[in-house]
Parts: structure tokens; C-alpha cells; sequence
């Protein structure tokens, strides 16, 4: 409700607050009709209020609908979304691991191939010497011949050992170039293996970055979750404080038109203009009138709250005006009875009935039938006991029926 909405009403209830202060200088003072009038202005005052405050709460609720819809709405967004977090860190993991074995890997290789290059300065370093040694074989062979020390048996072992040591650098050379091919080929497996590594390295780093956009969006879906939770929560203890206000000034419209309506109906019945606002509720006479009288059945002298009307048994009691059942049961020295509040704190009662025909809660009109006449409770034969009451104290009902 808004803060006008409950300025007028707070308005309104101040001014039936300040009639009912200057009722009787009213009651002096005014025509009945405008009183009434009156009356009836701020009773469609009230309506209005609450219909305003109905529609008001019919948005308030499509309002909650809506808020719960988005609400169900992040749930899903956010599930997915944490669902999706899950399978981003199990995927960086799994990246994270072949990262990891890849790298050993190439710190292997890389160390294979160094191992693979000094293979090869050794066995480079060693042809060299072989060659040297076979030069220099060579070169004291042919000396030997020239200078006429030729000797065959230290020929053929210098021709044997240059035979060995050239077998010696073949092999040597044989294995450099083995040693050459592996260095080409463990270079070739490097750079592929550092090629898959850098690939590696990027996807993990693109899984990561797309893990921290699924943290951002859990992070911000739990965000306008919370918002969402606040905002309803703060909507809902708005409606309830409305509510409960208008609730209030309507409480307190009602009561104070209702005394108001009473304090009229009570001028009515002094000044004698009352009677016809209720009806008769059974045809038969008057045998007993409001008053003090001595008791038929105890004998004492006691105030008769109401007035006998004579009935047969079974025959139908009839409401005397609009109302709202309130009693309807046993009680007591009256028997079977029924209670009809009209409002405005007027009220009547039906009492010694042999069926009730009516129940609490029920609202019933001017003329229908609410019980049906008896002798239930303190009674000497079949009649209908009639009382009227003002905010709970009888009156002579006769003030209200039509004479």
C-alpha cells in the first residue's frame, strides 16, 4: 500500500473518530438523513480503500510470482553453470597432468641428445687420432723402404696393424655418422615434442581462462540469486506490513461505523422512530411483555429480557431481519436457541425452540426461517421467547417491531 493510500485512511478513520467525538452535539444537531448519509459516504470511502488495497495486493502476488519465476530461473543458470565449472577443472586437471608428463619427456629428450653430442665429439676425437696414427704409420713404411732397411716380417706387421686401424676408422666413421643420424632425429623428436608442449600449454591456459569464466558467472548467478532472495523477502514483509495496516484502519472504520450506527438507532428508539426496523417472527400474540414480573416456573420477581409470543409446536420461527447466525445450540434455561447478530451491535434471539434450523456462520435474510417454536428449557408450554439486544443488553423488543 502506499504511503497516500495510508494517509487516507489514517484521514478517514481521524474524521469517523471525530464524528463519534461529536455524536451527540450531532445527534442534536442533524437530520437523521444526514447522519446517515453520512454514514453511508464513509462506508463507500471504506469500500473503495479495500478495493484499492485488493487490487494492491493482487500486483503485490503477480509481483512474488514473477520474483519466484526469476528466482528458478538463476537456480537453473546457476546449476549449469557449476556443473560446467566441474567439467572445466576436471579438464584443466587431466591438461595440467599430460602438461606435467610432457615436460619430463622433453627434459629426457633433451638430455639424450646432449648425451647423442658427446658421443659424437668422442668419436670425432677418436677418428682423429686414428687418422694421425695411420699418417704417421704410413709415412715410416715408405722411410723404411727408401733407406734400404727393408724388412719383411716388420712389413706385414706394419701392414697388419695399418689394416686394423683402418677398420678402426671405418667403424669410427660408421658410428659418427650413426651418432649424426640419431642427433637429426632426437632434434626432429624435440621439436615436435616442444611443438605438442606449447600446444598443450595453450590449450591448458584456454581452459583455465574458460574455468575462471565459469567461476564469474557461479560467482555472479549467486549474486542475483541473493539479490533476488532480498528483494523478495523485503517485498514480502512489505505486503505483510501493508496488509496488516490496512487490516487496522479497516478494523477501526468498520467498528466506528457500526457505533455510529448504533448511536443513531438508539435516538431512534428514544424519540420512538424505531419500530419496523425488525419483523414480527412468528404470527402469534403478545402473552408475555418485556419487564419485571414474577417468574411462572421459580416464583421470584426478575426482569423478563424479552417478550412471549404464543406458538404451536413445529410451527416456523422467522429471522426479524438481515443477519449472521452467531449462537446456535443449547443454552441453557432457554433450551434450543439461535442468535442473529444485524450488525451495528443489535442482535436477537430466539430461545425454547424444538429445532433448530439454522447454524453458526450462516447468514440469513429478514423472513427466513431459523428454528421452529417449542418448549425447550425452563418453559410451561409451546411459545417463542423474543429478545433484542444492544451491544449485548436487552431492550424492550417492542421498540423495534412494527406496532
Amino acid at each position: 500500500m502506499t504511503v497516500r493510500r495510508l494517509g487516507l485512511v489514517g484521514a478517514l478513520v481521524l474524521a469517523v473518530l471525530g464524528v463519534m467525538a461529536a455524536a451527540p452535539v450531532l445527534v442534536e444537531a442533524q437530520d437523521e438523513e444526514q447522519r446517515l448519509d453520512q454514514v453511508e459516504r464513509q462506508m463507500a470511502e471504506l469500500e473503495r480503500l479495500i478495493e484499492g488495497a485488493q487490487a494492491e495486493r493482487t500486483a503485490y502476488v503477480e509481483q512474488i510470482e514473477e520474483t519466484e519465476a526469476r528466482m528458478e530461473e538463476l537456480r537453473v543458470r546457476l546449476w549449469a553453470a557449476e556443473d560446467q565449472l566441474t567439467s572445466a577443472d576436471a579438464a584443466v586437471a587431466v591438461s595440467r597432468d599430460a602438461f606435467t608428463g610432457l615436460s619430463r619427456r622433453v627434459r629426457l629428450m633433451d638430455a639424450e641428445l646432449a648425451r647423442t653430442r658427446l658421443d659424437q665429439r668422442v668419436t670425432g676425437e677418436s677418428l682423429r687420432e686414428r687418422t694421425v696414427e695411420m699418417y704417421m704409420s704410413s709415412a715410416t713404411g715408405i722411410n723404411s723402404l727408401f733407406a734400404g732397411a727393408w724388412d719383411p716380417e716388420s712389413n706385414s706387421i706394419r701392414l697388419e696393424y695399418s689394416r686394423r686401424l683402418l677398420e678402426d676408422t671405418e667403424l669410427l666413421l660408421h658410428s659418427l655418422e650413426i651418432l649424426e643420424r640419431q642427433e637429426v632425429t632426437r632434434q626432429e623428436e624435440l621439436v615436435r615434442e616442444q611443438e605438442r608442449e606449447a600446444e598443450l600449454l595453450t590449450r591448458l591456459e584456454a581452459e583455465q581462462a574458460l574455468a575462471q569464466q565459469y567461476r564469474a558467472e557461479v560467482a555472479s548467478a549467486r549474486e542475483q540469486l541473493g539479490e533476488e532472495l532480498s528483494r523478495q523477502e523485503e517485498l514480502l514483509a512489505e505486503v505483510i506490513g501493508e496488509i496488516e495496516d490496512h487490516e487496522d484502519h479497516v478494523a477501526a472504520l468498520e467498528a466506528e461505523s457500526k457505533r455510529i450506527e448504533l448511536e443513531i438507532l438508539r435516538r431512534q428508539v428514544r424519540e420512538g422512530r424505531a419500530p419496523g426496523v425488525l419483523a414480527w417472527p412468528v404470527g402469534g400474540a403478545l402473552t408475555s411483555p418485556y419487564g419485571w414480573r414474577i417468574h411462572p416456573i421459580f416464583g421470584d420477581r426478575r426482569l423478563h429480557t424479552g417478550i412471549d409470543l404464543r406458538g404451536s409446536t413445529g410451527e416456523p420461527i422467522h429471522a426479524a431481519a438481515n443477519g449472521t447466525v452467531i449462537l446456535a445450540g443449547t443454552w441453557g434455561g432457554y433450551g434450543r436457541t439461535v442468535v442473529v447478530d444485524h450488525g451495528g451491535g443489535l442482535s436477537t434471539l430466539y430461545a425454547h425452540a424444538s429445532r433448530i434450523a439454522a447454524s453458526e456462520g450462516e447468514e440469513v435474510l429478514a423472513g427466513e426461517v431459523v428454528a421452529y417454536v417449542g418448549c425447550t428449557g425452563f418453559c410451561t408450554g409451546p411459545h417463542l421467547h423474543f429478545e433484542v439486544r444492544e451491544v449485548g443488553s436487552p431492550v424492550d423488543p417492542m421498540l423495534y417491531l412494527p406496532r
